[in-house]
């Protein structure tokens, strides 16, 4: 089953229309990641729309990018269902 992990509003990312990217630095989001499933420990956002007509989307990470020193650059999430939803989300660790 999908938990709601903590709500983050589209209104603190910025929106890449090239790459189809909402990106933020992970201290501007004001929340951490939370667990997304009920059985295994894969965290995430709860997306939620600044339009009040779109339901929240449950956001997981997919990628961790490291520097040379093993130092999280970003993380890279996309829907938990996989449902395609036509964009990802970027935070990277300030």
């Amino acid at each position: 089953m999908i938990l709601t992990p903590p709500a983050v509003s589209t209104e603190k990312l910025m929106w890449h229309a090239e790459t189809s990217t909402f990106v933020a630095e992970a201290s501007d989001l004001g929340v951490g990641f939370g667990r997304v499933y009920d059985d295994a420990c894969d965290v995430g956002l709860t997306l939620v729309s600044r339009y009040v007509d779109r339901q929240p989307i449950v956001m997981v990470v997919n990628h961790e990018e490291r520097d040379a020193d093993g130092d999280v650059q970003y993380w890279d999430l996309v829907s938990a269902d996989f449902k395609p939803v036509g964009f990802t989300v970027r935070v990277y660790n300030d």
